[in-house]
């Protein structure tokens, strides 16, 4: 995305030279300087995820319910040649917090089950559902106390999916596991559809500070504004479900 708009952006540059304007060709490639530094070099970065973070940036006390869910969402996955897929880099944050999760709550004598939430998103075959839960299976997660939904391809899609799985779990609290990057857009989605969640961080990204641009610090940019561009999504399309449920719209018409 950032790319894109600075490759973009000096084109238009290079035309307007190109057709005679001259102050309008050095605009841009200043612009298009001053924003590679910005970025790269770790201001606006920074900037943008300084808020977007912080609710997130400590985990929440532990107070168990008698019955709880922890609701794994998965991140991407990697398939090694001659491999089976498996959790990619955040991914298995994700799956290492989860766990860590299950294991606090038996040890608290409580009754806890893990919902895994993600489709084929990756096209690798198989389920991201299946591939995570695969990966807690290793880490000693019985199978009796793991629930897979494995329909979901997006973030919106996890928390309108997961309704049903967590009413036959019957839990009392249920738990949210993603990165601290995800958390904010994805308990907006869960609370969309009427499920209170405590969120819970796996990881949580900084940008980096540098002199020169880094690659990293445009790599992030572009993660933060996929962020920021979802969360606006996501806010048109809770308002577009309110006003298609509202009486209304609903109620046939008179006569």
């Amino acid at each position: 995305m950032i790319l894109l708009a600075l490759i973009a952006l000096l084109a238009c540059a290079w035309l307007a030279g190109h057709l005679g304007w001259r102050r309008l060709r050095l605009a841009g490639v200043v612009l298009a300087m001053a924003a590679v530094f910005a970025i790269g070099c770790g201001p606006m970065p920074n900037l943008l995820l300084r808020g977007w973070q912080a609710p997130y940036a400590h985990r929440p006390a532990l107070d168990w319910a008698s019955s709880n869910a922890i609701v794994l969402l998965t991140a991407n996955a990697n398939n090694p040649p001659g491999g089976v897929p498996e959790p990619g880099l955040a991914g298995y944050a994700r799956v290492a917090e989860t766990m860590s999760l299950y294991n606090a709550c038996r040890a608290a004598g409580r009754r806890c089950t893990v919902l895994v939430s993600g489709g084929d998103t990756c096209t690798e075959g198989e389920p991201l559902a299946q591939v995570y839960g695969k990966a807690l299976a290793r880490l000693g997660l019985p199978a009796a106390d793991m629930v897979l939904e494995s329909r979901s391809r997006t973030t919106w899609q996890n928390a309108e999916f997961a309704r049903a799985p967590l009413a036959r779990i019957g839990a009392q609290r249920v738990w949210l596991v993603s990165s601290a990057l995800h958390l904010r857009r994805a308990e907006f989605a869960f609370r969309h559809f009427g499920i209170a969640v405590t969120p819970v961080r796996a990881d949580y990204v900084r940008n980096a500070w540098s002199l020169l641009p880094l690659a990293g610090n445009l790599s992030l940019t572009d993660h933060v504004l996929h962020e920021y561009a979802g969360m606006a999504l996501y806010r048109w399309y809770a308002w577009r479900h309110r006003a298609e449920s509202s009486p209304e719209t609903s109620a046939p018409p008179a006569g």
